[in-house]
Formats: structure tokens, C-alpha cells, sequence
């Protein structure tokens, strides 16, 4: 211990406090990603657009004329949804966001069959449930 208390070591010692600081900030942020910014789905409304047609060519067994229909509406909603996201007010933003989502309904109702489209609302039914039940 009485080499600790020696005064050559002090600045050794603050560089190495300094360094496990940096160290310990920037893993922090490097741990958060690029674009989380605190926001869910930190990516491009092209990438959304693109995961959502994926899913529903999935598990909607879309014909190869629904796909590219169904794929413009997704993006088109999604770019629309990137605005939205930017509003502040908690319930006008849900408000727009119900709105969005009736009007894209809406459209995907004239493309999907009655069968397609009563399976694509009982998914978004369970994929809210879902985010109910995420820990926030």
C-alpha cells in the first residue's frame, strides 16, 4: 500500500480511472446500436415496409399478383407512419396512428380475399396483444 500513497503514482492512477470511465460510457452506447435513439424499430420505412410484406406473403400465402400490391400499401403506410411517430402528443399520435391503420385496412381489403383478410386482422389483433404484454 505505500506505493499507492506515492505521489509518481497519482497521475497513473487517474489516467487509469479516466480510462475505465471512457471505457465503461462508451460500451454503454455502443450497447444501444445505431438509430435506437430510445425508439422502437430504429429503421427505414422501406425496411418496415419490406419485413411487413415478408410476413404477410408468409403467413397470408399471398399470390405472386397480391405481393407487389400488398408491398406499395405496406410502404406507402409505413412512410406516412414516420411522420407520426414524430409527434409528441402521446394521444394525437395514437389517434393518427388508428386512423393510418383503418385507412391501410381499408386498401388491403380490396386485395386480399375475405379469407386472407380475416386472418391478417385476428395476426395484428394477436401482435398487439403481444406488445401489451412487453416489459416497458
Amino acid at each position: 500500500m505505500k506505493i499507492l500513497k506515492n505521489k509518481a503514482w497519482l497521475p497513473l492512477q487517474r489516467t487509469i480511472l479516466i480510462m475505465t470511465t471512457v471505457i465503461l460510457f462508451s460500451s454503454v452506447a455502443f450497447a444501444q446500436g445505431p438509430g435506437s435513439g430510445g425508439k422502437r424499430g430504429g429503421s427505414t420505412p422501406e425496411e418496415r415496409a419490406s419485413r411487413q410484406t415478408e410476413m404477410m406473403k408468409d403467413g397470408l400465402n399471398l399470390t405472386s399478383a397480391q405481393e407487389p400490391k400488398v408491398s406499395a400499401i405496406n410502404l406507402k403506410y409505413a412512410k406516412k407512419m414516420e411522420d407520426v411517430r414524430k409527434i409528441a402528443d402521446t394521444a394525437a399520435m395514437r389517434k393518427s396512428v388508428k386512423s393510418l391503420n383503418q385507412q391501410k385496412e381499408s386498401e388491403l381489403k380490396t386485395i386480399l380475399t375475405a379469407e386472407q383478410f380475416k386472418l391478417y386482422l385476428k395476426q395484428m389483433e394477436e401482435m398487439k396483444a403481444r406488445r401489451r404484454e412487453m416489459p416497458r
